[in-house]
């Protein structure tokens, strides 16, 4: 562990990255993709580079478009707390958030169900 790295039990990842769900509120598949860029390059900064240039971006459509500019959103202002996270616990971290958006979709699902 360098100087400056927090350390965080699991419970601790399991409830910020519940928080971080709680705000995207994206669907899991897009929330995937850019997890997915940012554990390949290991670089916060430049996965949110990717999320702001697709969240502004014409080429992209609109569903993950607005993903985009939701991650860019959220995960930039947590990003000075995150990048005191070892890059281990943030990939941990990144991970629970994708469990938490499929649980929060399928929450919805069943409110709508509950519903009709």
């Amino acid at each position: 562990m360098s100087k400056g790295e927090l350390l965080m039990t699991t419970d601790e990842k399991v409830e910020l990255a519940r928080q971080l769900a709680d705000q995207l509120r994206i669907k899991r598949g897009e929330w995937q993709r850019w997890a997915t860029y940012f554990r390949r390059t290991g670089d916060l900064g430049k996965a949110l580079q990717l999320a702001e240039h697709q969240g502004s971006s014409p080429a992209v459509r609109h569903d993950p478009q607005t993903a985009a500019q939701k991650i860019a959103e959220v995960i930039g202002q947590h990003r000075a707390y995150l990048e005191q996270l070892s890059p281990g616990d943030l990939q941990e971290v990144f991970s629970y958030v994708g469990r938490w958006l499929e649980y929060l979709s399928r929450k919805v699902q069943q409110q709508r169900r509950g519903r009709k």
